[in-house]
């Protein structure tokens, strides 16, 4: 498709106002780079975004559309163990890569027909304790996105980034 239809799905697909999303607010790729931010308003015509980090409301953020990212919804397919993801550090709202350790536990909501992981188990990089092991931490499905590298893409090597399906034989 040529830049006017893409332009066009990236505005469709853009995260709405109040949604929360993953920012990067650095020009490195360093851990900590990615933050929890709420969209104020995606402007189609430069696909920018205006966010605003969850820890200073008092300023908003341009952002190109290849520094959003929408969060998780708990139903992707895409987070099996041992996959590499960005995570929200517990008690902090900033993202840091970390690896999938267990296995996901999928589940069915009341009242739902889409199975949904609740929460992931997961081994964050530089965090090892005295001893020098790493500890397995929980974190809620919504605050663990797939690399940034693994997230944009062109629709050539699309990334799967919806419902699991598990299809009738």
């Amino acid at each position: 498709p040529g830049p006017l239809a893409r332009r066009r799905r990236r505005s469709k697909n853009a995260a709405r106002p109040a949604e929360h999303v993953a920012a990067k607010i650095t020009r490195t790729n360093e851990n900590g780079s990615w933050i929890l931010a709420s969209v104020q308003r995606f402007y189609a015509e430069s696909e920018t975004y205006a966010v605003q980090d969850e820890d200073d409301t008092s300023k908003l953020i341009r952002l190109p559309w290849t520094h959003v990212m929408r969060l998780s919804k708990g139903s992707e397919g895409c987070f099996a163990k041992s996959t590499k993801v960005m995570a929200i550090f517990p008690e902090t709202t900033s993202f840091y890569r970390a690896v999938v350790s267990k296995e996901p536990l999928w589940k069915l909501p009341r009242g739902s027909t889409t199975p949904v992981v609740k929460d992931l188990i997961l081994k964050f990089e530089d965090d090892e304790d005295i001893e020098g092991r790493t500890p397995h931490r929980r974190v809620p499905s919504r605050y663990v996105i797939p690399l940034p590298e693994a997230y944009f893409h062109e629709d050539d090597d699309d990334v799967d980034l919806g419902p699991v399906n598990y299809g009738t034989a």
